[in-house]
Formats: C-alpha cells, structure tokens, sequence
C-alpha cells in the first residue's frame, strides 16, 4: 500500500510543478476599443493622403533607406537609374515605413510597412482588409519568397 500512496503523492507533486503556480503572474492588458486615442500604432491610413513634407512634420525625420534594402515590385533597371531616391524610411510608435512618393509634386505615392507578421502589421497600422479608401498587399522577399518583407498599402482614388 505504500508504494502506491507514494506514486500517487508523486503524481500529485509532478502536477503541482507542472502548474505555473510558482510562475510570476502574467498581466493581460484589456484592448481599448478600436480607433479609441488609446490605441497603440500609427494610423497609417491618416497618412496617405499627406505629401512627403507633411508626413515628415507628423510622423518625424525621414531616415536614409538601407544600402541593401531591395524592394521586389521595382524592377532592377528603375532601381539603378534612382528611382528609390523618392523613396524614404520613417520610424515611428516601432513600426518601419518606406514612402515611396512623386518627387515633383511630393504626393505619396504608397507605403511599405516592414515586418513578417501580416496580423501584427494590420493591428499596429490600424488598417482593415476591404477598406474602400486603400489596398494591402502582401510583399515577399526577394532572395525568400515565402518570406513575408512587409505589407504595401495603396491609396485608392475614390473619383475614377
């Protein structure tokens, strides 16, 4: 009768260690309501229709893009005869923009938002899928294409 009373005040012990009881306590932080000031992000979609001036004003100095940054739905020849020059990094609230925008009339043309988690993007963005005043498109790395680099997101003109 005693190896079993032991067994079973072992198993009882096992799952007692295995219970997180003696873990520190984890806070959930409860969701404001969507749009609420509270909301964590950037509202990218309030940036799209600013010209690069305006969007430096708001959301800070633009940063020089990366020597190596590639971005694949520009075709190799327009990336060698300069045409990232209209082209900027932002960083604002940890989320990394490039700006891609006119250079004569300084009107933003779309924005890459960099990341691999499509699901974290949107959130931080505030961006919803079927939007009518924009698209997101998903962009994939170059050397890796099932590799997500971020998500585009087009404003859509809303008088065609």
């Amino acid at each position: 009768m005693r190896p079993i009373l032991a067994g079973l005040l072992a198993t009882v012990m096992g799952m007692g260690a295995c219970s997180g009881s003696h873990e520190p306590q984890r806070v959930v932080a409860s969701r404001a309501p969507a749009g609420g000031p509270t909301q964590p992000g950037v509202d990218v979609p309030a940036l799209l229709n600013l010209s690069i001036d305006e969007m430096n004003a708001r959301v800070g100095p633009a940063l020089p893009l990366p020597t190596d940054f590639v971005d694949p739905t520009v075709t190799a020849q327009s990336q060698r005869s300069g045409a990232l020059d209209s082209m900027a990094l932002f960083r604002s609230r940890g989320l990394a923009m490039i700006v891609a925008y006119d250079h004569r009339s300084r009107e933003v043309n779309d924005l890459l938002l960099l990341g691999s988690n499509e699901s974290d993007l949107m959130n931080r963005a505030r961006l919803q899928l079927g939007a009518d005043r924009y698209l997101v498109l998903p962009v994939f790395q170059v050397r890796r294409p099932t590799q997500l680099l971020g998500l585009r997101v087009l404003p859509v003109a809303l008088n065609q």
